[in-house]
């Protein structure tokens, strides 16, 4: 069946019928999965204009693609079109220490012009005009548009964030996604933040963490891994939500020096103080609010 599926599907690409194209490789790539099946299949999807498809099809087996800058090229073009804007940003940032001078260049040329195109279908002043007042949507809204969002550049993104930071009518975990965001960009900036207690902090996202790397959340997971009275069918779950309560508190993890004691409220588990309660409802109730 994978030969048949492979052949059929090389055959549709040749004759530019990409539908088919897409129907037999998906089959072939099911099978096994190598580069030149992977780079077929973005063809196909670069046939079709289905930008999002290709651009995340290639990310497989991304080293392979940043090895030739033919294909490469292709990559940068497909992301962009898809509104990946900031991570390709990120992407030939990283290898402009490896690169030529004329590479370095023409990378550069291609991201602008790749940009200007992508921007004629798309309005990105409505996106920075509604970013930049985030708070006056309802949580759903905020979601969708800070997906939207990824179609800005870095200095775009975060120009428009800013004031969201601190906004309290901005859903807590927006918030720590936008802060989480601009600490991967490595933003050297300080920025006024509002923790999930209300109290406003400033910080400079580049010295944060990414959540996994907190030893707070290293102990919790193991309590959570020890914890006999959760049956092993309903740890991953307990892992989600446990994770999510932990974002709503980011970068703030340690508000208790002792895990069990965060593990306990997290999880709502019993002989709560009323200090604990009062945090284990907020918590519930903003999950509530993220969850509609």
């Amino acid at each position: 069946m994978e030969n048949n599926a492979y052949d059929a599907g090389v055959l549709a690409l040749e004759q530019k019928n990409y539908a088919k194209a897409i129907e037999n490789l998906e089959k072939a790539y099911a099978d096994k999965k190598t580069f030149k099946l992977n780079y077929l299949l973005f063809s196909a999807f670069k046939g079709l204009n289905e930008h999002a498809e290709a651009s995340l099809i290639a990310e497989d087996y991304l080293l392979d693609y940043i090895r030739d800058n033919e294909k490469l090229s292709e990559y940068v073009k497909e992301a962009i079109l898809a509104g990946k804007v900031r991570k390709i940003q990120m992407t030939l940032d990283l290898m402009g220490g490896f690169m030529t001078s004329n590479e370095a260049d023409s990378f550069s040329k291609l991201f602008e012009k790749t940009l200007a195109q992508a921007r004629k279908d798309r309005s990105v002043a409505d996106i920075k005009r509604q970013l930049a007042h985030l708070g006056a949507l309802d949580t759903l809204g905020q979601r969708k548009l800070v997906s939207q969002a990824d179609c800005l550049t870095i200095e775009e993104f975060k120009e428009a964030v800013v004031n969201d930071l601190n906004d309290p009518y901005v859903h807590p975990l927006v918030r720590a996604s936008l802060l989480d965001e601009l600490r991967y960009l490595g933003s050297k900036e300080k920025v006024r933040y509002r923790l999930f207690s209300g109290e406003e902090q400033e910080f400079i996202p580049a010295n944060l963490k990414e959540l996994d790397e907190y030893l707070m959340y290293q102990r919790l997971v193991m309590l959570l891994e020890n914890d006999d009275t959760i049956s092993e069918d309903l740890r991953p779950a307990m892992l989600a939500e446990l994770r999510l309560k932990l974002q709503l508190l980011y970068p703030k993890l340690a508000l208790y020096q002792d895990p069990a004691q965060l593990y306990r409220v997290l999880l709502q588990k019993d002989d709560m103080s009323e200090a604990e309660t009062a945090l284990a409802n907020e918590l519930e109730k903003s999950l509530k609010q993220w969850n509609v």
